[in-house]
């Protein structure tokens, strides 16, 4: 028979093992920090986000299929929007401070522009152009 006592602390030493688990977890995963970013894959346009502004701001690439690497550097979240003309090609959202996230597209020749439309960012300066060139 087990008694009432008992049973509560080995329910609480269950659990106390259970957050332990979780928090190393966490700690093991890298926390979500901009150190945990791994670096760019070779073959691809690595772009950072940092504080309304995107570096390189000027980019050039030839047409075909191209990934973009866009990382967050910065302390506020952002988005790395592609246009043409008015017309969005495509978009990485919800980059929180220190996530990289991957973009593929496929690219026509021609002259784009980046952004991050959140909050205005894109007013605080946080845009560029891309130049596509070849067939």
């Amino acid at each position: 028979m087990v008694h009432s006592g008992r049973l509560t602390r080995v329910r609480a030493a269950a659990l106390a093992g259970a957050v332990l688990a979780t928090v190393g977890l966490v700690a093991a995963c890298g926390g979500g920090t901009a150190a945990s970013a791994p670096p760019p894959p070779s073959g691809v346009v690595a772009v950072e986000a940092n504080e309304y502004k995107f570096t390189p701001s000027t980019l050039t690439v030839g047409a075909g299929k191209v990934t973009f690497y866009v990382r967050n550097a910065g302390t506020v979240e952002h988005e790395f929007e592609l246009f043409k003309g008015d017309q969005v090609v495509d978009e990485v959202e919800g980059l929180v401070p220190g996530l990289a996230k991957n973009l593929t597209v496929t690219l026509e020749p021609g002259e784009y522009t980046f952004m991050c439309k959140l909050s205005g960012h894109d007013q605080l300066g946080m845009k560029g152009t891309l130049t596509v060139t070849g067939n």
